[in-house]
């Protein structure tokens, strides 16, 4: 990517004409390719697709920085190694396979192409990078997947739409002793030497029973199981001989999943349990596991909120059954020996062809400390972690919310300053600092009303919003209590110390025009203007 300037030029006409570098610039702005610029070891350009695979919210969080700041170091001698073999203006690499970082230091896998370039006239590497995270996702799925078809009992067996065989795994071979190389190609009815219209069985509810013969001429009695998929069908193929064992399979793997598992009849009775499931919902004693399939014990369900949805296990077995399947929905519960968890939790019919008397198949994961350690980051985020009180980040957005139609009315917003705080820290330390801080925020906390807002803006300075219809005589006194909060001294560092507030007010009306910004600086003039006045509070 060159940036040496090369004139645009007027036609006839007198129209601006693109130049092949403002057409090249604008490709790449629009390129749906992640791509940056790096030049002497440095990030000086990001595409928009670049800046959001390396997580960031805007370019400038990333130009300028250090370009191995976002490589792995297990793929930093590549890269060099990559660069250093390009040496002509335009030569690239062949793509590769490398781990980058995000913005929050987590690993991309992509593959990547770095092209020799110029930036303003010195020597760059644009790099070009496709995201393979969901490619390697699906890889080791498709890879578990293939080695699962290998080795069940039943023959699974891949079609395309015209019924010609494209897989054909090792008990299709056994059961119609016909090995892979001899079944790969063929059309499906001569390769089970029987009538097979899967469209038909498709139609008729996808489940059938045949019979074929085996390669050898012997007959096999099948139950054949046929699904539509985009370019084909999958057909698996049950022997009845073979259908207690695969019973007895599936069984074991349940028993053997860290998933819970449940199923429940139409009444939302336990009909059996699996040992993860028993874990999980903490039946640890015959007794408990007793109560519960007999439908004696319940444990009570909570939304995302923490709000009740349910009497039942696992919420509402009617509505389970009425939206099933279903696929992870996170509820709350509160398991036998009274802890709370948090499930993923999935259910499907065990027979959707019959959907009046089908039991419900219910799976679920704990998901307990994934969600709490997300709530907690969530609260970080939104919150002071000296006092508490909801950060910069949440009094904007209040504000800008207040702004919204239907929101709740905003009357005044004030700015409130601690008054010194720079004596207590050179008298007493910055520990006593942050406790006066703490103090503070506990004062304002206990001087406002229910729905009013306090926060946190930086340092010793913080937001007050309140809500309602508010006169000018009800804001006097309510900033004449938050004064009364601070009549009393704090004790801070083992001594009392007293301590006062300046507070600047601005009012709001359904008419405002301000934005927060404005808002903001209005009220921050008007706590300056009581500071040095020293009246205490002051309206803007």
């Amino acid at each position: 990517m060159r940036t040496t300037s090369e004139s645009s030029t007027q036609g006839n006409s007198g129209r601006h004409v693109d130049t092949a570098e403002e057409r090249y610039r604008r490709l790449v702005d629009l390129s749906p390719d992640p791509m940056c610029v790096h030049s002497d070891g440095r990030v000086v350009y990001v595409n928009p697709a670049g800046v959001r695979g390396f997580g960031a919210d805007s370019a400038e969080q990333l130009v300028g920085r250090p370009i191995i700041d976002f490589v792995h170091p297990d793929s930093i001698g590549s890269m060099l190694e990559r660069i250093l073999a390009l040496s002509d203006e335009g030569d690239s690499s062949p793509a590769s396979e490398a781990v980058l970082r995000r913005l929050d230091g987590s690993p991309l896998e992509v593959e990547v192409v770095s092209v020799l370039t110029t930036w303003n006239g010195e020597p760059a590497y644009q790099v070009i990078f496709r995201d393979l995270t969901a490619q390697k996702a699906a890889e080791a799925a498709l890879r578990y997947q293939a080695a699962l078809v290998n080795h069940v009992s039943d023959a699974i067996i891949a079609t395309t739409a015209d019924g010609i065989v494209t897989s054909w795994n090792s008990a299709a071979a056994a059961v119609y002793r016909r090995p892979v190389e001899r079944a790969l190609g063929l059309p499906l009815v001569e390769a089970v030497d029987g009538d097979v219209d899967l469209a038909d069985i498709v139609a008729g509810g996808g489940v059938v029973h045949a019979r074929h013969r085996a390669a050898d001429g012997s007959p096999v009695n099948v139950r054949l199981s046929v699904a539509a998929m985009d370019d084909g069908y999958v057909v698996l193929c049950s022997d009845y001989t073979a259908q207690r064992r695969a019973e007895v399979h599936f069984e074991s793997v349940v028993r053997s999943l860290h998933d819970g598992v449940i199923v429940l009849d139409r009444h939302g009775k336990p009909q059996s349990i699996n040992p993860a499931a028993r874990h999980i919902l903490r039946l640890g004693t015959a007794g408990l596991v007793a109560d519960y399939t007999s439908g004696a014990l319940t444990f009570p369900v909570f939304n995302y909120r923490g709000v009740k949805i349910g009497d039942n296990e696992l919420g509402s077995v009617k509505l389970m059954f009425a939206n099933a399947p279903l696929e992870n929905m996170v509820v709350g519960v509160e398991r036998a020996d009274g802890t709370h968890a948090w499930l993923s939790v999935n259910c499907c019919l065990l027979d959707p062809a019959d959907t009046e008397n089908s039991a419900l198949l219910v799976s679920f994961a704990d998901i307990t400390a994934e969600h709490n350690a997300k709530a907690h980051l969530a609260y970080q985020a939104h919150h002071d972690p000296l006092t508490g009180l909801p950060n910069r980040a949440q009094i904007e957005a209040r504000l800008a919310r207040a702004e919204k139609p239907g929101a709740p009315h905003l009357s005044a917003v004030l700015f409130v300053d601690l008054d010194d705080l720079k004596a207590i820290n050179d008298d007493l330390g910055h520990h006593a600092g942050d406790g006066a801080l703490r103090e503070t925020a506990r004062r304002l906390r206990n001087s406002v009303r229910d729905g009013d807002f306090v926060g946190r803006l930086s340092g010793d300075e913080f937001v007050v919003l309140l809500y309602g219809c508010l006169d000018r005589a009800a804001l006097e006194g309510l900033t004449a209590r938050m004064h009364g909060e601070f009549a009393e001294p704090i004790y801070v560092s083992g001594r009392l110390r007293r301590v006062s507030v300046s507070i600047g007010v601005t009012e709001l009306s359904a008419a405002d025009e301000r934005d927060v910004e404005d808002i903001l600086r209005d009220a921050d003039a008007a706590m300056y203007q009581a500071k040095i006045l020293r009246r205490g509070t002051s309206f803007a």
